[in-house]
């Protein structure tokens, strides 16, 4: 697209859309703003995932397992919903945390104005993508062994420079691969700019661009799919070399080995009087990156005109927003395309997956693991610079094979999430493949079962826990995304998440605000089914040597 001078289904070349990389605005405006966002991320992210990792899985942390289930829910709840909340708490106009100051202690104007600037934009971000990086350094953090811990206090090293000067070096490469991910990560994320201060042009940043490019913020310009096709090249290069250096930093994997053939045997450190402390800490994390958000965009949703929580205003409470989302959200179409969506992404990732899987891992062909390595390609690949190719894919197969439905339907949004969540999808069902010892397919087959009767009687019923945990978060994930559903949206392929952005995006503040919970509410009780079905699922593993 950076070569066609307009829509890919007509003729010529230029180099007219790359000459944009001269302009001062995308050089001194759009490109240090998305550097602050994804460094700031990263930042904010390091500065409360590292401390909780520590404290969760190298320390005897009260209620620790509570933490960390919190923690995962904190990365269910999707971004522009945070975002919303911020932006209700600390906006500079109609922040009621700002109003809340100024009307208390007397204050001329907003103490913070999370929309002025990348700023706040890096904020909520990191605050978002802190769950992963928490979830990239347990595990080596759980694994290091203490008996190096040890000898460094033995040598007269205190517990803090024991910290410090073993413990987090040895993970280092969780870190920085941490680091990296939550960078790539953040420089695609186009929902929480968009909504905090990118939407009218006053902080742009690369995935913005990229957006309002196809599909322009006001009714006066047409769409430029080579300025598109430019920044999206643009996030696509920044990932690619984020992912080099990570995988520069797997390549020194031995350097900080720990776990030897003996002597190996993890302990917790007791933390004494600091124990509610750090609990406090982990608990500061929780109330900003989920609570507080969630907590005001309730208030608002119950009330008719946005106010300052207040006795007066307690009085004013009630449910007319709910009532009111019977008309802006009642759509049977919307509903509908929904419901497909879930339920389509999650079981054909999983029997894509699954195919996948059992010719890399049980197969002897060539292409195998080239094939393996295609299935990962879309990981590397921001979603939304992802959704636009697939727009442009979509307009020619109107012009060329209008046959295919694919363009403005719900098929082209499952499919976009089909294929970006495949590495996903593809990494849960190797591993679980790799468990699973062939002889028991090769019994089947000595017993005259055929290779589909083999897969579906045998090898599926073992790793049926990891296959309804890919498929149920597989589900979970389509239903809270909303930036690849957004590039490819038209009309008849309206989406839950699409419908609240829309929502918002229109000032119905209090509607949005209620659909918002109506959602949260919706994945809470998807992620309490996954919990009670993977559990039933593993329960019934550990029961079957009964039944033998």
């Amino acid at each position: 697209m950076t070569f066609v001078p307009a829509l890919p289904t007509e003729g010529g070349l230029t180099l007219a859309h790359w000459a944009r990389l001269g302009d001062p605005y995308l050089y001194a405006r759009v490109l240090p703003n998305t550097a602050v966002v994804g460094l700031g991320a990263v930042l904010v992210s390091l500065a409360f995932a590292t401390p909780m990792a520590w404290l969760l899985n190298r320390t005897s942390l009260p209620l620790g397992r509570v933490f960390i289930t919190l923690v995962a829910l904190v990365a269910i709840v999707p971004g522009f919903v945070k975002a919303m909340g911020w932006l209700l708490l600390f906006h500079g106009r109609i922040g009621l945390g700002n109003r809340f100051l100024v009307e208390t202690f007397g204050f001329r104007g907003p103490l913070l104005d999370i929309s002025a600037g990348p700023y706040g934009m890096a904020w909520i971000v990191g605050l978002s993508l802190a769950p992963t990086m928490f979830f990239l350094m347990a595990g080596p953090l759980q694994a290091l062994d203490p008996a190096l811990e040890e000898a460094a206090l033995m040598s007269g090293a205190s517990r803090w420079q024991t910290v410090w000067r073993i413990s987090l070096p040895l993970v280092w490469p969780a870190t920085l691969g941490g680091a990296i991910y939550t960078f790539m990560t953040a420089v695609s994320i186009f929902e929480i700019p968009a909504l905090v201060s990118g939407t009218g042009g006053q902080t742009p940043v690369l995935a913005t661009e990229l957006f309002y490019a196809v599909n322009p913020a006001t009714a006066t310009s047409g769409p430029s799919y080579g300025a598109a096709g430019v920044c999206a090249a643009l996030i696509a290069i920044l990932s690619l070399l984020a992912l080099y250096f990570y995988l520069r930093v797997l390549a020194q994997g031995r350097r900080y080995e720990t776990i030897k053939g003996r002597g190996y045997h993890p302990q917790r450190i007791d933390l004494g009087r600091l124990a509610w402390p750090a609990a406090g800490f982990v608990v500061l994390y929780l109330l900003l990156a989920v609570f507080l958000p969630l907590l005001v965009l309730v208030w608002t949703s119950l009330l008719p005109v946005l106010r300052v929580p207040s006795t007066y205003a307690l009085t004013l409470l009630t449910l007319d927003n709910y009532v009111a989302l019977g008309t802006l959200i009642g759509d049977w179409e919307m509903i509908r395309n929904t419901i497909v969506l879930v339920v389509s992404v999650a079981l054909a990732v999983v029997v894509f997956s699954f195919a996948i899987s059992w010719i890399v891992v049980r197969t002897r062909y060539r292409f195998r693991r080239a094939l393996d390595v295609v299935a990962m390609l879309p990981h590397a690949i921001p979603g939304l610079a992802f959704a636009f190719a697939l727009a442009m894919v979509a307009i020619l197969f109107s012009r060329w094979a209008p046959a295919i439905p694919l363009k403005g339907t719900i098929g082209i949004i499952i499919f976009a999430n089909l294929i970006n969540r495949l590495a996903y999808g593809t990494r849960i069902t190797n591993a679980a493949l790799v468990q699973v010892s062939p002889e028991l397919e090769e019994s089947a087959w000595l017993s005259g079962a055929r290779p589909t009767t083999t897969m579906w009687r045998v090898v599926a019923p073992l790793v049926k826990p990891s296959l309804l945990y890919a498929g149920l978060w597989t589900a979970i994930l389509p239903f809270r995304e909303v930036s690849m559903a957004l590039m490819l949206q038209e009309p008849g392929n309206v989406v839950l998440a699409t419908k609240i952005w829309l929502m918002w995006r229109s000032g119905y503040s209090g509607e949005a605000a209620a659909a918002a919970v109506l959602m949260i509410a919706i994945l809470g009780v998807l992620v309490l089914l996954a919990q009670w079905i993977v559990g039933d699922a593993f329960g019934d593993r550990r029961e079957a040597p009964r039944h033998v």
